[in-house]
């Protein structure tokens, strides 16, 4: 089996546990496609595969990454991650392309770039030893948006004042306009965001109907007359902090009360 196999399958098998749950890989661009920079090809080779295409190279695939904390909380970024040829790996580095439009000094996805646009230090000390793998390169890509560099952008696009730096983030992610960032006008809201806000809606929507079920509980249990004589408030206290005693639950008493 040949390296790159090995490592994608290996990749393919760790990314949750490697990534803490925030990365996906797939061979194909199975994810969203919203907030996908324009299809401008930047690269000097005509024959390089445009970003916004389907991959039909088996030596390419797509990595989506979702931080759950740090500036870029709760978005989600594809990349393409392509690789030469077989016989190449891994002493030749792939080249990594950022899908997503993203405001950041180490991705540059502006007026459309969308090809070899990442600069990251896994992929500048590439040299096909031991730590050149496809782990390495997604332990750099999530590095990235934990701690980007401001001090060696690849754009100058991105201000290096910090605190105006995170805010622009967030109205990347969030949505909103960038002054004097590119000419694509303001960012839509991100798709991993948008998910994100949909999932704390629906656990913020079970929090209200659970508790809406336990005041009608309450209401049922001490004031409908044919249960107000039956429960007092500390037998509706009991009932309310100690778990019924199910069927597994009396069997495992009687058990271990014959013995």
């Amino acid at each position: 089996m040949a390296q790159f196999e090995k490592d994608f399958r290996f990749l393919c098998r760790q990314i949750g546990s490697l990534s803490n749950g925030q990365a996906r890989v797939s061979y194909e661009n199975i994810f969203n496609r919203s907030n996908s920079v324009t299809c401008t090809s930047t690269s000097s080779d005509s024959s390089s595969s445009s970003d916004c295409e389907e991959s039909t190279s088996k030596l390419a695939f797509y990595i989506e990454i979702t931080p759950d904390d740090g500036p870029y909380a709760h978005g989600s970024f594809i990349f393409h991650i392509e690789i030469s040829s077989e016989s190449e790996y891994p002493e030749c580095q792939p080249t990594v392309s950022c899908l997503t439009r993203i405001y950041h000094p180490n991705i540059d996805t502006t007026y459309g770039n969308s090809h070899n646009n990442v600069c990251v230090s896994t992929l500048n000390d590439w040299d096909g030893g031991s730590s050149s793998t496809l782990e390495d390169l997604l332990q750099g890509l999530m590095f990235l948006f934990h701690s980007p560099n401001l001090e060696d952008p690849l754009t100058s696009n991105v201000t290096t004042d910090e605190d105006e730096f995170f805010k622009n983030v967030r109205l990347s992610i969030e949505g909103g306009l960038i002054e004097d960032f590119d000419n694509e006008g303001a960012f839509e809201m991100n798709y991993g965001y948008k998910r994100y806000l949909k999932e704390q809606e629906q656990q913020q929507q079970h929090i209200e109907e659970k508790e809406q079920l336990d005041d009608y509980l309450v209401e049922l249990l001490t004031r409908k007359p044919n249960f107000k004589q039956i429960f007092n408030s500390d037998t509706l206290d009991l009932l309310m902090t100690n778990p019924p005693i199910t069927h597994s639950t009396r069997h495992n008493k009687e058990t271990t009360t014959s013995s």
